[in-house]
This record gives C-alpha cells, sequence and structure tokens, in this order.
C-alpha cells in the first residue's frame, strides 16, 4: 500500500544538474517535498538547497534529516567509460559505495538508484527483470554491478534499496550524445542521419527502440521512492512497453538517411516488460513521434 505523506519528505539528488534531475526535482517539489541538490557541475534544476560538492565528499552530517536519497550522478557517456574503463568503474563504483555507506550511517530510509536497460544484452525481448544480466560494454557491466551492491547492502544491513533500469529516455534538457538529440541536430544542419541496417532475419531494416519519456520516468521515480511496496533490493524497468523503429524516429524528425552495415556487437531491440512497475499504478503517457512532431 502506498504511504501516505502528511509531511514534507527531505530529499537528496545526486547529479542534480544532470538531464534526468532537471524533471525529476521538479516533481518532488511539485509534490511538496524539499530537495537538496549535489553536484561539482554548476546547479541547473532549482534545489531548495544546492551543495557543490562531489558526491564522495559527503559524509553522514550531510544526510543526516534526509528521508530518501535519489542517486543520478555518474560518468554517463557510454563511449567514455569504453574508452577509460579503469577511471569510470573507479569514479562510478567508488561513488555509489560511499554515498551506501553515508546512507546506512545516516539511517536513511531509502535509496533510489537508476539503472539501464542495456545491462540485458541480447536476451529475447521483452525484458524482464529477473533476466540474467548480459552486459557489453563497460557502462552496462558498472550499472550491473553497482545493482548488486544495492541488493546486497538491502540484504545484509537492512538499508532500503530500490533500483530502475531505464529504457530509452527522451525529452527535454536531454544530453547532445543521445542519438534522438543527434537526429534533431543533424536534421538542422542538414546533415544526413546514420542508420544501421538489421540483419536479414529481422523484420525491420533499422533496430527497434523503446523510448520513455523523462516526464514519464520522473513520475516513476516518484513513485518508486515514496512507496513502502517498492524497496528491499527490488528492480523495476521503466520503459513504455512498446517499440519504434529507428528509421521510423529518422523519418518523424525528417531529413535524409544514411545506411551503414550493422555492427556486430549492436543489439537490434530493445523492449521492456513493464507489468511489475504497472502493479504500483504507474502508466507512460508520453509517446515519442508525438514528442517530436511537437518539437518542429
Amino acid at each position: 500500500m502506498s504511504t501516505e505523506q502528511k509531511q514534507p519528505l527531505k530529499i537528496l539528488v545526486t547529479g542534480s544538474s544532470g538531464f534526468l534531475a532537471q524533471h525529476i526535482i521538479p516533481k518532488f517539489q511539485k509534490e511538496g517535498h524539499k530537495v537538496t541538490g549535489v553536484d561539482k557541475r554548476p546547479e541547473t534544476a532549482k534545489s531548495n538547497v544546492f551543495l557543490h560538492t562531489d558526491v564522495r565528499d559527503l559524509n553522514y552530517r550531510d544526510v543526516l534529516g534526509v528521508d530518501y536519497i535519489v542517486h543520478l550522478a555518474w560518468r554517463t557517456n557510454i563511449p567514455d567509460c569504453s574508452r577509460h574503463p579503469k577511471e569510470s568503474t573507479y569514479d562510478n563504483i567508488d561513488m555509489t559505495v560511499h554515498l551506501l555507506e553515508v546512507a546506512r550511517e545516516a539511517g536513511v530510509k531509502k535509496i533510489f538508484f537508476p539503472s539501464t536497460a542495456s545491462l540485458y544484452g541480447k536476451n529475447p525481448t521483452p525484458w524482464k527483470e529477473d533476466m540474467l544480466g548480459m552486459p557489453i560494454e563497460h557502462y552496462s557491466w558498472q550499472k550491473l554491478s553497482c545493482e548488486f551492491l544495492l541488493k546486497m547492502y538491502a540484504e545484509n544491513f537492512g538499508l532500503n534499496t530500490v533500483t530502475a533500469r531505464f529504457f530509452q529516455v527522451f525529452g527535454e534538457y536531454q544530453r547532445e550524445d543521445t542519438a534522438l538529440a543527434a537526429f534533431l541536430r543533424l536534421k538542422k544542419t542538414g546533415q544526413p542521419i546514420t542508420l544501421t541496417e538489421t540483419t536479414a532475419q529481422s523484420s525491420f531494416r533499422s533496430g527497434q527502440r523503446d523510448f520513455i519519456y523523462a516526464g514519464d520516468i520522473a513520475n516513476a521515480v516518484y513513485i518508486l521512492v515514496t512507496d513502502d511496496r517498492a524497496g528491499k533490493g527490488e528492480i523495476y524497468n521503466v520503459g513504455r512497453g512498446k517499440v519504434n523503429t529507428m528509421e521510423e524516429i529518422a523519418n518523424a524528425v525528417g531529413g535524409e538517411v544514411k545506411w551503414i552495415p550493422r555492427r556486430p556487437w549492436e543489439v537490434e531491440r530493445h523492449e521492456a516488460d513493464i507489468t511489475k512497475l504497472a502493479t504500483l499504478g504507474w502508466s507512460p503517457e508520453v509517446d515519442v513521434v508525438d514528442w517530436i512532431k511537437r518539437q518542429s
């Protein structure tokens, strides 16, 4: 049963200057809660309190009195993680362990961690939360490793944790290195959009992705943080539960398409089974093609 909140909650959001934080922080504030943002970059989303610092410099005194932590801080560039595997692994995992220790010491009620659907790798779709992780690059492996950390802290230390595996995220403030942002930029500059062709056995010429709007993610995060039914190391998919081909996305953006051969490591289809999250009363609202049309 969902917790009825009578007093404003105190939420600490790491990575508060990032893309998703600019959707998640306003959601908590709209519901009447107080947000402390933590980021070593300049502030973007307007928190009630902002700590301009590295997550690893936080101590339990900074977290005392915090009800819930939303841990968004991460080295998010996938090629960067692959180019610098040692440094990115140390940064991402060390930061997460440090925050788990601080949260445990300060008596935080729950910590939320955003993982990635990419760790499903070449599992058959639709992807379900109980499938074995099969990451094919460093970024996904680091996320999966931290999932195990959260589950271990939940089981061994009683720290309440919950993880969400995000699918292909889009929306306002999206990073320039995301596929959709790149498509929109190429259209504006008159350059062709590059797509990879699928194998001959596929029913589609291009890969298929499950696109989920950042505002829908913010609603999901709010539920997973505040609902007592979500926790104890549990994992939830956050996607739309339907796919769009990349060719369909490119056509919605408009402009010329340039085709290249499929790279052997690419996963052709990402698709979420969202049954588990739906049991908490969540459902996605924004369709990616409709959103693209509103941008033009």
